[in-house]
C-alpha cells in the first residue's frame, strides 16, 4: 500500500473544505486529467500548489500536475526571485514547471485598468494552455473566500451586484476555484504550520486599489461589529432567492450559472429550453447543488434549496 503523508490539522481542514466544494458543485475532482496550478509565488497559490500537490490525491493526482508561473512584467523580482521559488517548490513537490512572460502595460494594452489589463493577458494564456483537447484540462487558481467577500461588497456598492453576478465562479470554463470556502487566515496558517515560503506583493498594501482598502480599512472596521461579516458576504450567492425577469434562454443561462457557479452543460441548457418552451406555472428544474428554476406566471424564481434548508 502507498504511504501518503498527513498534513498538519489545518492541513485537513483545508483538504476537507476543497473536496466539500467539489462536491457542492457537483463536480468530479479531475484526478486523473493533466491540469495546472496558477502559481505568482504569493501565499495564496503557494499554498494551493504545496496543499494539492503533497495532500490532495483525492483531488489530483501529483504526476499530473504542473505550476505555471507568470511574469507580469511589472516588478522584476516576479521574472527572478519569485519564478525561481516557485520553481524550487516545483521541484520539491515532484511536479512540473512552466514560465511564461505577458506583455508589460508599456509593450501593449488590453485595458487601461492595470489590474483588468493583466487578467485579461492571464486568460488568454490559461486559454492557449487548458481546455478541452489542450496540453491542460483544466487550471487551478487560488481565489478564496476572501476574494468573494471583497467581490460582493464591491459590486453591492457600485450597484452592479444582480447586473454582474454575486460572486466569483467555482469553474469558469477552463478554470477551478478550489479555495472559495477557505478564509485568508486558514491560508496563513497552513503557511506557518506546514514551512511554505511566499513573497508579498506590495500592491498589496497600496490602498489606492478597492481591494487593499478592503483589507487594510474596510473590513477591519466591520469585523468590529460583525465578525463573521466575510463568511457572511461569501455565503450571499449561494442563498440568494432571484427572481429573473428575462425570460429568454440567455438570460436564464446566465443567471442560473451565476449561482451555481459553473457553466450549464448541453443536457441542462435543453433542459432548460424545453421549460421555457413548454413549461408551466410552477414547474421547476433542479440543478447541481440544490439549486432550482421555478417558473412565475411572470419570470422566474431561482432558489437553492439546500442552502436554505440549513439555514
Amino acid at each position: 500500500m502507498a504511504h501518503y503523508p498527513k498534513p498538519s490539522p489545518i492541513g485537513g481542514t483545508l483538504i476537507r473544505k476543497v473536496i466539500a466544494l467539489f462536491k457542492a458543485r457537483g463536480f468530479t475532482p479531475p484526478r486523473d486529467e493533466p491540469v495546472l496550478i496558477a502559481v505568482s509565488g504569493g501565499v495564496d497559490s503557494m499554498v494551493l500548489a504545496h496543499l494539492l500537490s503533497k495532500y490532495g490525491r483525492k483531488i489530483l493526482t501529483p504526476d499530473q500536475v504542473t505550476l505555471l508561473h507568470l511574469d507580469h512584467g511589472w516588478r522584476t523580482e516576479s521574472a527572478g526571485v519569485e519564478k525561481n521559488a516557485v520553481k524550487s517548490l516545483a521541484k520539491e513537490l515532484g511536479v512540473g514547471f512552466i514560465h511564461r512572460k505577458l506583455l508589460s502595460p508599456k509593450e501593449g494594452r488590453k485595458s487601461s485598468n492595470l489590474e483588468e489589463d493583466a487578467r485579461l493577458k492571464r486568460l488568454e494564456v490559461y486559454r492557449e494552455l487548458a481546455g478541452e483537447k489542450k496540453a491542460f484540462r483544466y487550471i487551478l487558481t487560488a481565489h478564496h473566500q476572501d476574494d468573494l467577500s471583497e467581490t460582493v461588497l464591491f459590486r453591492f456598492l457600485r450597484g452592479e451586484l444582480l447586473e454582474l453576478g454575486q460572486g466569483i465562479m467555482f469553474q469558469d470554463q477552463e478554470c477551478l476555484r478550489p479555495f472559495l470556502q477557505v478564509s485568508k487566515a486558514e491560508i496563513i496558517q497552513y503557511a506557518h504550520d506546514e514551512g511554505v515560503s511566499f513573497f508579498e506583493d506590495p500592491s498589496n498594501f497600496d490602498s489606492k486599489q478597492f481591494r487593499a482598502m478592503a483589507r487594510r480599512e474596510i473590513f477591519p472596521l466591520l469585523e468590529k461589529a460583525f465578525p463573521k461579516v466575510k463568511e457572511v458576504l461569501a455565503q450571499y450567492p449561494n442563498r440568494l432567492s432571484v427572481r429573473v425577469l428575462d425570460t429568454s434562454l440567455t438570460g436564464l443561462r446566465d443567471a442560473l450559472q451565476v449561482i451555481i457557479q459553473r457553466p450549464l452543460n448541453r443536457t441542462q441548457i435543453e433542459a432548460l429550453r424545453d421549460m421555457i418552451q413548454k413549461g408551466k406555472v410552477g414547474s421547476r428544474l433542479t440543478l447541481p447543488g440544490g439549486v432550482q428554476l421555478k417558473r412565475l406566471k411572470n419570470g422566474y424564481l431561482i432558489e437553492n434549496l439546500d442552502e436554505a434548508n440549513q439555514a
